[in-house]
């Protein structure tokens, strides 16, 4: 018991007497049951009361939702389902389809696989029969998965769903809860109006398989050969198809094998495994085991058999590369379907001049023997841009591309000696000065054991970097890389210019000097690094690109990830220097197959060892274009860059500048280069005798003011004597005798003297030569003969062709005696 309670004093009058402190101890004690009640306040009726109102609220606004929102008819479906995104040429005409656009429809009922329907739901949604629309346990997970990793509707989508999900997602890429939401009310309206049937068939008969194909029908075709309405699929066939609407780009059996491979073998382990669908399981599990030991059992001639629209695949490969990379667009299954206006830089005419070269058998012709080469021996690649902004206007994917094959344009092949102007040549002259007059060495070099040689099996000594340009030398180019450039150097150029390179690439002279490189390179890679001399009054490139912009069904731009930037490679002065050695290597040199008559090109040939590469990279003012020629199945043909890859440039640029005024290269400003100084005997002396100031005149041609000349005289032609130095094309000797007696008459003596001219090199260093051999030698006779008074206006010194130095001014004996007696 309380003690103070005991001796009758109350809590209130206690209070009064404790002062601040009872106070402050009553006031704590308040607090603490205010506290108490209000916990008792969150009890198990508050939290039933909370949840109900928050269900009945989230039914309502749901109710409300599904009453107000838009219904779609399976014929609005259908239609959404076949408008997909569009890929735009640069005139902003439909050039092509996103997504595929090679689809036959197929009733269900007429698939004589009905394990194909059962992979499908098994692996999309093994509930299919059980919901109406919404997988609710599946959404459930979806949200709490996404609430703990802060994400957005991710999963749960159910095939209904995803039918509906193309009508409502047009131009509509975020991922967003009110997304979600439409897509559930649609999906829940048609499951009212129409079958599961229904549903199913429009579903696989518009879902993108890959390869520019919709819908299982054209699917089995392209990869199996096979029409499913007259024969059965093997589990493993069924696998795959059932496999690829996850990521039919990435699965793709004919370019990702393996990963085909692996996605194929889970859904035969799915096949496998009891699931709420009807006669469940598809397979026994000793089956899947054994199926999954099967290759892929895909055949490429069937693409080609099947396949309808092929035009331009090549290209849109590129954009497709584009979304992922720029724009980091992963699911592009999707965004195909999604009614997106990707505005591109194609460039038909061009683009179809690309395609037509590459079916045209002439220029896959075995010159040897020739026989003409099929694509499985011999096959070819090109892109071709604008120079000043980079845009990809052709793509040539290869001879008789299909969407499974290789895009050649974008596979590394060896560049040979195209890597030169961009590692060696353009390098050399933006830092070590060096032109086309430059005087290089083209001799035997052995460099720990590396000893390139030229493909003619000779050397050619001292010759011009134009030279080495115009018989692409191996053995100087070499020796310029090695001793002048250095390989740090050359690798940091061909990056900049946008040549990838391997750390081996970095350290070997053969991969940067001759293009030997570990991993090649591409055309498109090329193509930009010779954007940087095409574009000569910067010397800059840009990323190359498909791209120009991209808009949703609504008009809004969506925005790239990633910038396209602009690259200083080499200074003006050197893009100018390059280029006007590139024009001249296709007007004299290995590259004149590529000229076209009334257009400035400029380029460079390629071949690789053994002859197994052939390129040519060239430009004019609107274009560069890279083409690569390449064997297949080991040296099936001799290629050289110039008799192969230079012809299918020059009809593809033929086309290109059909109709277009003809531009020339211009100098952006910069000092023309002048050939280097090199000493040389004076080779037009001439000179006669002048009477009236009784001395002999001398000319000749002064070559350069660092040239001093020495004028050497002789009286019988043999002994000479220096008599004058002079640093002009001009000398007068009047310390000569004149001989004695004649007059008007005639009848006097004559003397001969000789001349000759040595140049003096006066900024002569090292080794160089100082004196030139001795010029030609000049005779000059002196007679005693006297003239007849008459006007000085009259005097002349000889003609300058004059040699003969007969004292008369370049006058003969028979024109000296007419003037005597006109005189007379």
């Amino acid at each position: 018991m309380n003690p103070r309670r005991a001796s009758g004093t109350s809590p209130r009058s206690t209070g009064r007497r404790a002062g601040g402190r009872s106070l402050a101890g009553r006031s704590g004690g308040q607090r603490g049951n205010n506290g108490r009640n209000f916990l008792r306040f969150f009890n198990k009726k508050w939290f039933i009361l909370v949840f109900m109102t928050t269900v009945l609220l989230v039914v309502g606004v749901f109710g409300f939702i599904i009453l107000n929102a838009k219904k779609y008819n399976m014929e609005e479906i259908k239609e959404s389902l076949d408008e997909s995104s569009v890929i735009l040429d640069r005139n902003g005409k439909k050039a092509l389809p996103l997504g595929g656009d090679n689809r036959e429809v197929v009733d269900l009922d007429d698939v004589k696989s009905p394990e194909l329907m059962q992979a499908f739901l098994a692996v999309e949604d093994e509930r299919f029969y059980e919901h109406n629309g919404v997988d609710y346990k599946g959404l459930a997970r979806a949200v709490v998965k996404n609430i703990i990793a802060l994400g957005k509707a991710e999963g749960a989508s159910t095939i209904t769903m995803q039918v509906s999900r193309n009508a409502v997602m047009k131009g509509r890429r975020e991922k967003t809860y009110s997304r979600k939401l439409d897509e559930i009310t649609v999906a829940l309206n048609l499951e009212k109006d129409y079958s599961k049937k229904d549903i199913l068939e429009v579903y696989l008969n518009y879902i993108d398989l890959g390869n520019n194909v919709k819908g299982i029908k054209m699917a089995a075709k392209i990869y199996f050969d096979k029409d499913i309405t007259k024969e059965k699929l093997e589990p493993h066939e069924i696998a795959l198809l059932a496999g690829l609407p996850k990521a039919p780009y990435g699965y793709d059996p004919f370019r990702h094998k393996e990963k085909a491979l692996q996605r194929r073998n889970v859904v035969l382990n799915k096949m496998a495994e009891d699931t709420a669908l009807p006669n469940d399981p598809i397979i026994t599990e000793e089956e899947a085991e054994k199926y999954k030991k099967m290759p892929l059992g895909v055949k490429k001639e069937a693409v080609q058999k099947h396949l309808k629209n092929d035009k331009f695949y090549a290209y849109k490969n590129i954009v497709l590369d584009e979304l992922k990379e720029r724009y980091n667009i992963t699911d592009l299954k999707q965004f195909a379907n999604d009614g997106f206006k990707i505005q591109t830089s194609l460039d038909p005419k061009i683009q179809q001049a690309a395609e037509d070269a590459l079916a045209n058998e002439a220029f896959f012709v075995n010159k040897q023997t020739g026989a003409k080469m099929p694509a499985d021996q011999l096959n070819a690649a090109m892109t071709f841009l604008d120079p000043k902004t980079g845009e990809i206007v052709a793509v040539g994917g290869g001879r008789g591309y299909r969407p499974t094959y290789l895009n050649w344009a974008q596979q590394g092949i060896q560049p040979g000696s195209t890597m030169k102007p961009i590692t060696v040549f353009g390098p050399a002259v933006e830092e070590h000065g060096f032109n086309e007059y430059t005087p290089v060495k083209d001799a035997p070099i052995d460099i720990n054991g590396y000893t390139p040689k030229n493909s003619s099996g000779r050397f050619y000594g001292d010759i011009t970097l134009q030279e080495v340009v115009n018989k692409s030398l191996n053995a100087s180019t070499i020796r310029i890389l090695h001793e002048v450039v250095k390989k740090g150097p050359a690798a940091k150029y061909a990056e900049k210019a946008g040549i990838k390179l391997t750390d081996k690439d970095k350290q070997s002279l053969a991969a940067l000097g001759l293009g030997g490189m570990t991993k090649g390179t591409t055309t498109t890679q090329m193509a930009q690094a010779y954007a940087s001399f095409a574009n000569v009054s910067t010397g800059e490139n840009r990323d190359a690109h498909t791209i120009r912009k991209i808009t949703n069904s609504a008009g809004e731009v969506v925005k790239p990830k990633t910038k396209i930037k602009k690259h200083k490679v080499f200074s003006k002065k050197t893009a100018w220097y390059m280029t006007r050695m590139l024009k001249n290597n296709v007007e004299q040199g290995t590259g004149t197959n590529a000229q076209i008559a009334g257009y400035d090109v400029a380029g460079k040939t390629g071949t690789t060892q053994n002859s197994k590469e052939a390129w040519f990279v060239g430009y004019t003012p609107r274009y560069v274009g890279a083409v690569t020629v390449f064997n297949m199945k080991g040296n099936a043909v001799n290629l050289s860059g110039g008799g192969y890859a230079a012809p299918i440039f020059k009809s593809v640029l033929s086309v290109a500048l059909e109709g277009k005024a003809p531009q020339k290269f211009q100098n952006p400003g910069v000092e023309e280069p002048r050939p280097p100084f090199r000493l040389k005997p004076v080779q037009d002396l001439r000179g006669g005798y002048d009477p009236a100031s009784q001395s002999v005149q001398l000319q000749w041609s002064d070559a350069s003011d660092r040239l001093e000349y020495k004028v050497q005289r002789s009286e019988n032609g043999q002994d000479w004597k220096e008599i004058g130095k002079t640093s002009e094309g001009t000398f007068t000797d009047d310390n000569i005798k004149k001989p004695e007696g004649g007059g008007w008459f005639g009848g006097g003596e004559s003397r001969s003297y000789s001349y000759r001219v040595i140049a003096v090199d006066t900024e002569a260093q090292g080794g160089e030569p100082k004196e030139s051999e001795p010029s030609n030698v000049v005779t000059v006779q002196v007679t005693s003969r006297e003239e007849p008074p008459g006007d000085e206006g009259d005097e002349k010194p000889d003609h300058p062709n004059d040699k003969r130095g007969n004292g008369r001014h370049g006058k003969n004996k028979e024109d000296e005696e007419n003037d005597i007696f006109g005189w007379w």
